[in-house]
């Protein structure tokens, strides 16, 4: 799988880690990754090559139980024209999970999260 841009911000003082991953030092646990669709990379591939990221997992070697709250086929169709201003937010492997027609896609870790 191909993945988006991972950034930990919120347009905030940023650092930057060894991983690439930036952290907002005012909203930790929020995290944003950017779709692109002239990319080889769907939708749903962004989606959870961030969630592990965000997770610390190897998305190749464990199972990111996406289809069990939203069905990723259906996510890449709904996102597939790029256009309108559509969303869809779900939770999932105890995150928030924000997608936004624009490829933006936004994460909350609400175990450390204060952004809700």
């Amino acid at each position: 799988m191909e993945s988006g841009n991972v950034s930990k911000s919120n347009m905030g003082n940023d650092t930057t880690e060894s991983s690439g991953l930036t952290e907002a030092s005012d909203h930790p646990g929020v995290y944003r990754a950017s779709y692109d669709p002239d990319g080889p990379a769907t939708i749903s591939d962004t989606v959870i090559e961030a969630i592990a990221e965000v997770a610390d997992v190897d998305p190749t070697k464990t199972i990111i139980p996406l289809s069990d709250k939203i069905d990723p086929d259906a996510l890449d169709r709904l996102f597939a024209d790029h256009e309108g201003n559509s969303q869809v937010t779900f939770r999932v492997c105890g995150l928030e999970v924000l997608v936004q027609s624009d490829g933006r896609v936004r994460i909350v870790d609400e175990s450390v999260s204060d952004a809700g």
